[in-house]
């Protein structure tokens, strides 16, 4: 079961079509294009040692570069961007007392939401070509994802 999970997660992760986006929340709200129930979005979560963060780093570079390079943020050409943000944060002894201290670790979390499922499919189909920067995506999920919402919808949003 994990295996497949991995293997979906990295379907979603990588993917595009092509063309060169410019990711501004001026161009979404032109375009009309929000998150809203039944979009469809993931976020995984990463756990990684303080000392080993220099390799989640350099591949947070390569996605990032990736996203702009493929995903689109208004147009009918999938994949259609809705979200992409990257969190990071120290893991924290107590997560709601920020004076606990630190665990030695660093959270990572990435989460893409599309307009719908075809989006996430384009994502999926198109990552895979990417041959270096998927293969070091299996390697970081197996060795420090701590949870993954895989190709969910949206059941709560501003938007109906």
């Amino acid at each position: 079961m994990k295996q497949f999970s991995l293997l979906f997660l990295c379907l979603i992760l990588f993917g595009g079509c092509g063309q060169s986006a410019q990711i501004n929340q001026e161009t979404e709200a032109a375009a009309g294009h929000q998150i809203k129930v039944g979009s469809v979005g993931f976020h995984v979560a990463y756990k990684i040692p303080n000392d080993s963060t220099a390799r989640m780093e350099a591949f947070l570079q390569t996605h990032e570069k990736f996203m702009r390079e493929t995903h689109h943020l208004d147009g009918d050409v999938e994949p259609l961007i809705l979200t992409y943000a990257i969190f990071k944060a120290p893991e924290l002894n107590n997560p709601l007392d920020p004076n606990s201290g630190e665990t030695g670790n660093t959270l990572y979390g990435i989460t893409e939401i599309y307009n719908g499922p075809e989006g996430a499919m384009a994502h999926m189909k198109l990552g895979q070509e990417r041959e270096a920067m998927f293969a070091e995506l299996v390697s970081l999920t197996n060795q420090y994802c701590v949870s993954g919402i895989l190709g969910a919808p949206v059941i709560r949003a501003m938007q109906d």
